[in-house]
This record gives C-alpha cells, structure tokens and sequence, in this order.
C-alpha cells in the first residue's frame, strides 16, 4: 500500500517538474507543537513539542504561483496529565506535504495542499515508566496544510508557518460514526535555506 501511494506522489512530482519555469530546491527545518484530538489532553496548551527536518523543491509555474513538496522528518504526539500522571505519546512520521503557493506581495506567501504521511515509530510512556510501542496504530495518514511564508532572497532564507489538520485517526480503534476520533494537529515554525 504504501508503494502505491509512493508512486502517486512520484507522479505528482514528475508532473509538476515538466511543467514548472523555475526551480529551487534547498533543507527545511524547524519547531513542531502538536496535539491529538481526544486523547487525553484538554486543551492546545498540552501540547507535544517536537521538531522536523528535512529537503524541499520549488517549482513556479505561473506569475506569482509556484508548487512545493517537502520531505521531513518529524516527531509529533501529545503530552498530557491525567490523575496525576504524565503520559507523553510519541509519533515519529516521514511526510510528504505537496503546497500551492501564491505570492502576495513581493516576499510574502500563502501556501496550502494536502499532506500524505507514513508513521515510522509510535510509543507511550506513563509516568517514570519505560516507553511502550503503542499497538493499532494508523500507518498512513492524510492531512490538510495552510500557512504563510516570508522569502529573504538576498540571504537565501525563507520562514513558514503552516498549520496541518489530519483527516485520518492516529489509533485504529473508533468505530465509524464514533465522534471521539482521534485526529492530529500541529504548528510548524519552520526556517529553510535555498541552494
């Protein structure tokens, strides 16, 4: 399964390159704060706080437009307390986020698109306890992306915040039509530099 999705993205790549004017490429890095909706937490303040990193292409294909794909390592979760007992869930994932971008003014930009990610390692730890490998996870996410950029040309920098929201729960474990599904959220405060 995970191969088909691979060449679906491959495809969407290869596509976007045949079609693109120009292209940058460059790394990607920064800050993750993420939460899991009813898991555990009550509110955005116990959130997990984990990082990313990894490679990104740009390519514009119009005046103003440009698409970009990453892909990052990064680890998300949630940490929360509950009867007096931290429980910290790690989440460790390869995502693969595909962005329209449109630049509003001369540096400034607003990027969206889907996100598709492949958890690599997921565990639970409660109290002083050793990690333990969380059972029934979801191996393939889907997530919506939405944010804003700034380019720093002369420097070669850019930031980005983006907001991503999955579509797919992290435990295999709700029943359709269960409203406690547990979906993931998380803010991304990223630096790049462009080659």
């Amino acid at each position: 399964m995970k191969t088909n999705y691979l060449f679906i993205v491959a495809l969407i790549v290869a596509t976007f390159t045949t079609t693109a004017q120009d292209f940058t490429y460059g790394v990607i890095g920064g800050v993750n704060f993420s939460k899991i909706d009813n898991l555990g937490g009550s509110g955005f303040g116990e959130n997990r706080l984990g990082f990313h990193l990894g490679g990104v292409a740009e390519w514009s294909f119009a005046e103003n437009w440009s698409y970009e794909a990453s892909l990052l390592y990064s680890q998300e979760g949630e940490e929360f307390e509950s009867n007096g007992v931290n429980t910290d869930v790690r989440l460790q994932y390869l995502n693969i986020p595909v962005q329209f971008k449109y630049y509003a003014f001369d540096n400034f930009s607003i990027h969206f698109g889907p996100q598709i990610g492949f958890l690599l390692k997921g565990d639970v730890s409660l109290g002083d306890a050793d990690a333990v490998e969380i059972e029934d996870t979801v191996n393939t996410s889907f997530a919506g992306t939405a944010g804003i950029g700034y380019d720093l040309k002369e420097y070669n920098l850019y930031f980005k915040s983006t907001f991503t929201y999955g579509f797919s729960d992290v435990l295999d474990n709700v029943s359709e039509g269960d409203d406690m599904s547990q979906l993931p959220g998380s803010v991304h405060l990223s630096v790049g530099y462009k080659f």
